[in-house]
């Protein structure tokens, strides 16, 4: 488990007798977790909190566990417990925040993920989430700001073009998704889904002969490739000249 960095378990009011047993059926706790005995470790979670009721550690690890059993309603509970304890802790923030969007609480799962991107300005993890969870709400448009700004500070993260140009597909911006992806074929040319991406925005955008390329690109992976026969009778059919019915005209 990881804490605030002025954290630690040791300095969370283990002291003393009682304390002490709390902190040993917290370790306990802990150890079946880790090992994915997660109903046990709620059991023994609660025997530490039952002594000492001060000491968010047990909140947190309670809480990571009910969302293992994908029960988030009583995850979050315990993590709105321990965040009156540790406001400021990134740990609570990021799983109240991942909580609450498996819930459907988008509105509470943004508002936790801003405050975990304060603590951490740097963990783009938690931005592109923060950029996820608006298209899952369908604010594209602020979705797209979030990957701007991510390229922005981050260039050499992929997975931020990658995103954005999917999200420009899915919006119908062929020529924009087609730009990103370029540039993702750049950064990383062993990554064929970018040449698929890219023959779709070109046949969309009417250029068959830089569609093709693409497509036969894609091909050349593998033949192992998914979608790869029903590509293969795309370029098939693009290779084949339409024909015109000529009628004769009586006149």
């Amino acid at each position: 488990m990881v804490l605030h960095k002025n954290s630690t378990i040791e300095n969370l009011n283990y002291s003393g007798e009682n304390n002490s047993l709390a902190k040993d059926y917290f370790m306990q706790a802990e150890e079946l977790r880790q090992n994915n005995k997660y109903k046990e470790s709620i059991d023994r979670y609660l025997h530490s909190i039952l002594i000492n009721k001060n000491n968010p550690t047990s909140y947190i690890g309670i809480a990571i566990a009910y969302k293992q059993l994908k029960n988030y309603n009583k995850a979050i509970l315990n993590l709105q417990k321990a965040e009156k304890i540790l406001p400021s802790d990134f740990v609570v923030q990021k799983e109240l925040a991942l909580c609450n969007i498996i819930n459907g609480n988008f509105e509470d799962g943004i508002k936790h993920l801003r405050v975990s991107i304060k603590l951490e300005p740097e963990n783009v993890d938690m931005q592109m989430q923060l950029a996820l969870v608006h298209e899952m709400i369908e604010e594209e448009d602020m979705a797209l700001m979030i990957y701007q700004k991510i390229i922005e500070t981050n260039p050499n993260y992929i997975r931020a073009y990658i995103q954005k140009a999917t999200l420009y597909m899915y919006l119908e911006d062929y020529y924009n998704s087609a730009k990103l992806f370029r540039q993702v074929i750049k950064m990383n040319k062993e990554y064929y889904r970018a040449y698929l991406a890219l023959g779709i925005c070109y046949e969309k955008l009417g250029n068959t002969s830089a569609a093709k390329r693409f497509y036969r690109k894609y091909l050349s992976f593998s033949s192992e490739t998914p979608t790869y026969n029903e590509i293969s009778k795309r370029i098939y059919k693009m290779n084949t000249p339409k024909t015109i019915n000529n009628y004769l005209r009586i006149i």
